[in-house]
């Protein structure tokens, strides 16, 4: 028969985890005793019905988000920060219906700059909202907005409130010139532009999703890459546009064992790249170039189970 919902160990450990870090920091533990509850029914139900849907694997992956901004939002409280927890799918975040990888629709920028600035005038606090999830626009349920949701969560909020600056937090000094686990003395690049940060994210950059600074580029509001652990490092700004004489290069991008495709008609690669998209959509492709040859010849690299043309 299903295992019970308590015998799963890892449930046990996310358990033990959120506890014991209440505890350390000195909060009730009714901040996720109800969302710690409601896990472990629901892993009941999917160990009974042996079935997961995407719907229900959104709806799973938000507890996570759901308790650790709550535990955020009450510690700042505790230190006389005053906050204001969020659930991104409360706060006006519209979607498709894309479970695991939706998108996020034009409504959510009135709906989240209306909320936010109707709190801020009733009751000031800093708001913490969860990350990368939404609710769908006609299923009503939690949606997830896939790789790059957190990014995209925060350049959303800074388009629909018209920010300065969006600062992003990562593990890194920003942007580097190449990978350092190559090169030990990568170093971080002090301005991109938009095209240009996408261009390595394509080329295999790990720092950014482009899709996560579309927000930012529509509103035209820079975007800061900022390290958790070295703050005082004045990371990467990301902007429309630069001075192009400062820098001539920007970074170096490796590919390791790469293979490669030519289609010596145009019509064929376009239609053999769209086929690629529709069917296999977790491939990544990039157009490499054309030859001088009347027929345009496509060319796909490929490396690591990625398609680029």
């Amino acid at each position: 028969g299903a295992p019970k919902a308590s015998e799963i160990n890892e449930l046990a450990v996310i358990k033990k985890l959120h506890l014991r870090t209440i505890d350390e920091l000195g909060l009730d533990s009714s901040i996720v005793s109800g969302f710690l509850d409601e896990l472990e029914q629901l892993l009941k139900g999917v160990a009974m019905m042996k079935e997961l849907t995407l719907r229900t694997r959104d709806y799973l992956v938000s507890f996570g988000e759901c308790m650790s901004t709550r535990i955020f939002s009450a510690y700042l409280n505790k230190l006389g920060k005053k906050a204001r927890q969020y659930d991104a799918f409360d706060l006006g975040f519209i979607t498709t219906d894309d479970f695991t990888n939706a998108d996020i629709l034009e409504a959510t920028y009135p709906a989240v700059a209306k909320r936010l600035h109707g709190d801020w005038i009733d009751d000031p606090a800093i708001p913490i909202v969860t990350g990368f999830l939404g609710k769908g626009w006609k299923s009503c349920a939690v949606t997830t907005l896939g790789r790059g949701g957190s990014d995209l969560t925060a350049t959303t909020i800074g388009k629909a409130l018209g920010l300065r600056e969006i600062q992003v937090w990562k593990d890194v000094d920003g942007v580097l010139t190449c990978d350092p686990n190559i090169y030990a003395n990568a170093v971080p690049v002090p301005y991109l532009t938009f095209d240009e940060a996408a261009e390595l994210a394509y080329f295999g950059a790990q720092v950014l999703h482009p899709q996560s600074m579309r927000p930012a580029r529509e509103g035209g509001i820079p975007v800061r890459v900022k390290n958790s652990y070295n703050r005082h490092a004045p990371g990467t700004v990301i902007t429309k546009t630069r001075d192009m004489r400062k820098v001539c290069y920007m970074t170096v991008s490796v590919y390791f064992d790469p293979s490669m495709c030519n289609c010596y008609r145009s019509l064929i690669g376009h239609y053999f790249a769209e086929h690629i998209n529709q069917h296999c959509p977790e491939i990544k492709y990039y157009h490499a170039g054309y030859s001088e040859h009347k027929d345009a010849r496509t060319v796909w690299l490929s490396s690591k189970g990625l398609l680029y043309i």
